[in-house]
C-alpha cells in the first residue's frame, strides 16, 4: 500500500497522501492541475487508461471533457483502491457506468472485458506523475502487465483486422451450405481418441497408430496430408482456417466426417460438399456465428478455440464427444529439429514445386520460421504465440480437471466424468431457412442493438484505408448495411 491518509489542500479539496508524506495531487488546487493536463490532451479519444486515481479529481475531469469514453483508472494495489474508495468523490466515480477503477493485478481482465480496439479505436495511457514518481520501483512490473495485456488485445485485433470481412463471407455462405447438410458421429467411446496436429514430431510417432482399430482419429486440417501419405485414414477432420490457402488440405478429400467452425473457408467446404462427403459445421465464438446460431435454437455445436489453434478445438471436440482417454500426437508448439511442420503437409508440395536454386524450398521454410521473433525454450525454437498456444491448451486441459503428461512428444490425457456437456452426435440442417430467420430479425433491429456481431467485420474496415477518415457509427451503420444487404 503506497497511502497513509488523506489531507486537506489549501482550497479545502480532500487529496490522498502518500506513505513518503507526499501527496498525489497538488496542495493549492488540485482541480486547475487537473484541467491543465486534461488541455494537454488534443486529439479524439474514446478510451482512456489513466496510471493513479488519487483523488479521482483528474478522472472526473476527463469524464466531463470526454463524457462518451470509457476510462480505467489503475491503481497499485487492491489496499491502496480500497482506502480511495472512502472518499465521497471516488464513491460518486465509481457510479459512473463509463469509468472502471481497478488495481494491477486486475487490469487484464477488465482491459478484456471494456476495451474494443474496434468500437474504441486507439487506448490513450494518461500517468499521473506524482503516482509514477512514487511507484518508480514498481516501474518494470507496471510495464510488463501493460504490454501483456495490451498485447493479447492488439493481438486479436490485428486477426480481426485481418480476417473480419472474410469470416463474414465465410459464416454467411457456409450456412447457406450448411441448409443443405447433415452429418452423423459413429463415435465408439470405449477407443482411445488421438488428436493429430502437424508438429514436426508427429511422423515420429504415427507408429502409436499401428493398432487403427483402438483408435477413433481426429485430424486438423494440416496433418491430413501427412496421415495420407502413411495410409491413415482419420474419422474426422476439423479446419477453422479462414484463408483461401487453407483449401489445399482438401484437393484430396476422402470418405471421412469433416468439421468445420462457420468462419473456416467456404470454398474448401463447398469442395467437399460437392465431392459426396459429410460436412459439420459448429460455431467457436464469433460473435456473428453466435448470434446465427441462438436464431435456429442452436443447432451448430458450440467447440472452444481457445487462443486460435485447430488443435485445442480438435481436443475440445474429443472431450465433448464424450471420449475418456486421449492422446494428442503433434502438438509441439516449436520449431524442433529445424522444422515448423511435420513432413508431408500440402507446404511441402508447394514449396517444393516452387523451389529453384535461388529459392529453395529450405528457404521458403526459413521465412516461414522467422517471420516472427524466435525464442529458445527446453532446447527447442519457439515463438510467442506458439507459446501463447501451448499455454492456452494447457490452460483448457486444467479448467477441466483433465489429468495429463507429456512423454516424447505425446499429451496423454484422462478425463474425468463431469467433462462432458451433452454434445450432439448428429445433426439434420435440410430444409432449414436459417438465414432467413437469422436475417428478419436482423433487419428489424438497428445498428446499435446489433452492434456486438459487427465488430470483427468494423474491425476490417477500420483497417481499410477507404474508411480511415470514417467516425465508428459510420463504421456501425456501413458494417450493417452491407450484411443485411447479403444476398440469400
Amino acid at each position: 500500500m503506497i497511502y497513509k491518509s488523506f489531507d486537506f489542500a489549501k482550497n479545502g479539496t480532500n487529496i490522498p497522501v502518500f506513505l513518503s508524506g507526499k501527496t498525489m495531487e497538488s496542495r493549492y488546487n488540485p482541480e486547475r492541475d487537473a484541467d491543465s493536463l486534461c488541455n494537454t490532451i488534443n486529439e479524439t479519444f474514446s478510451f482512456f487508461l489513466v496510471l493513479g486515481i488519487g483523488s479521482g479529481i483528474f478522472i472526473q475531469k476527463l469524464s466531463e471533457k470526454y463524457p462518451e469514453a470509457k476510462i480505467i483508472g489503475v491503481e497499485l494495489e487492491k489496499e491502496d483502491l480500497d482506502f480511495l474508495s472512502t472518499s465521497e468523490l471516488i464513491q460518486k466515480i465509481k457510479n459512473n457506468k463509463s469509468i472502471h477503477l481497478t488495481y494491477l493485478e486486475n487490469l487484464e481482465t477488465i482491459l478484456s472485458q471494456t476495451y474494443m480496439p474496434a468500437k474504441h479505436g486507439e487506448l490513450k495511457i494518461i500517468e499521473q506523475r506524482a503516482w509514477i514518481n512514487e511507484n518508480q520501483s514498481k516501474i518494470e512490473k507496471i510495464n510488463y502487465i501493460l504490454q501483456k495485456s495490451l498485447g493479447i488485445i492488439s493481438a486479436d485485433y490485428s486477426v480481426q483486422a485481418h480476417f473480419g470481412k472474410l469470416w463474414t463471407f465465410n459464416i454467411l455462405n457456409n450456412v447457406r451450405l450448411a441448409q443443405s447438410s447433415s452429418f452423423l458421429i459413429n463415435a465408439d467411446l470405449n477407443k482411445t481418441a488421438v488428436i493429430v496436429a502437424a508438429g514436426p514430431s508427429l511422423v515420429k510417432n504415427l507408429s502409436i497408430l499401428k493398432e487403427r482399430t483402438k483408435y477413433f482419429i481426429i485430424s486438423t486440417d494440416t496433418a491430413g496430408s501427412t496421415l495420407h501419405k502413411h495410409g491413415i485414414i482419420p474419422d474426422i477432420l476439423i479446419s477453422i482456417d479462414g484463408q483461401n490457402v487453407s483449401y489445399n488440405h482438401f484437393i484430396n478429400s476422402h470418405s471421412v466426417l469433416y468439421a468445420f467452425d462457420l468462419c473456416a473457408n467456404f470454398s474448401a467446404a463447398k469442395h467437399i460438399y460437392e465431392s459426396g462427403n459429410q460436412i459439420m459445421f459448429f460455431s467457436s465464438g464469433h460473435p456473428l456465428a453466435n448470434a446465427i446460431n441462438v436464431s435456429c435454437g442452436n443447432r451448430f455445436p458450440c467447440i472452444f478455440s481457445g487462443a486460435g489453434t485447430v488443435t485445442i478445438t480438435a481436443l475440445d471436440f474429443a472431450v465433448k464427444t464424450g471420449f475418456k482417454n486421449i492422446l494428442i500426437l503433434g502438438a509441439d508448439f516449436s520449431y524442433s529439429n529445424g522444422k515448423p511442420y511435420a513432413s508431408g503437409t500440402y507446404l511441402d508440395a508447394l514449396y517444393n514445386s516452387s523451389s529453384s536454386k535461388i529459392s529453395s524450398s529450405e528457404k521458403n521454410f526459413s521465412k516461414l520460421m522467422f517471420r516472427t521473433e524466435l525464442i529458445k525454450s527446453e532446447k527447442k525454437m519457439t515463438t510467442q504465440i506458439l507459446e501463447a498456444y501451448k499455454l492456452s491448451m494447457e490452460k483448457y486441459m486444467q479448467s477441466r480437471n483433465i489429468i495429463f503428461r507429456k512423454e516424447n512428444d505425446v499429451y496423454f490425457l484422462n478425463c474425468s466424468s463431469d467433462t462432458n456437456e451433452n454434445f450432439p452426435l448428429q445433426g439434420n440442417f435440410i430444409n432449414l431457412q436459417i438465414l432467413s430467420s437469422f436475417f428478419k430479425k436482423l433487419k428489424e433491429s438497428s445498428p446499435e442493438e446489433a452492434e456486438l456481431l459487427l465488430l470483427p467485420y468494423i474491425a476490417w474496415l477500420r483497417n481499410n484505408k477507404k474508411y480511415k477518415f470514417c467516425s465508428y457509427s459510420e463504421l456501425l451503420k456501413l458494417a450493417f448495411n452491407n450484411i443485411v444487404r447479403y444476398n440469400i
